[in-house]
């Protein structure tokens, strides 16, 4: 592996860090809007309280998979969880974040060509 792989492998590595906080963010405050403890969500996600706590603070990657059984637990479209994830980051000014932003307007651009 090059250089150039190392740059852009870490600036993934980071970008990933970064969706995963945002996410996090994202779960406990609809949790908490929806009057639920981590620990109830965590018994209807069949994880343990731990896990669910790692998820929020963004210390674990969550799937797409999880995200969508999550938005079923809470009684929340799945679009509003993506949407309050991606009204996150638009509030925040980091570069990673700025890097992302760029990312998915490109991926919407082709997607919806």
């Amino acid at each position: 592996m090059n250089f150039e792989e190392n740059r852009i492998n870490s600036q993934c590595d980071n970008q990933d860090n970064q969706v995963s906080t945002y996410c996090g963010t994202v779960i406990k405050k609809i949790r908490r809007e929806c009057g639920m403890t981590g620990a109830e969500l965590a018994k209807k996600l069949n994880v343990s309280q731990q896990q669910m706590s790692r998820y929020e603070r963004g210390i674990n990657k969550i799937s797409v998979d999880m995200l969508f059984n999550l938005s079923i637990a809470l009684n929340v479209p799945f679009e509003k969880v993506i949407k309050h994830v991606l009204l996150e980051m638009e509030k925040s000014n980091s570069d990673d974040v700025s890097m992302l932003k760029k990312l998915i307007a490109a991926s919407d651009t082709v997607y919806f060509y």
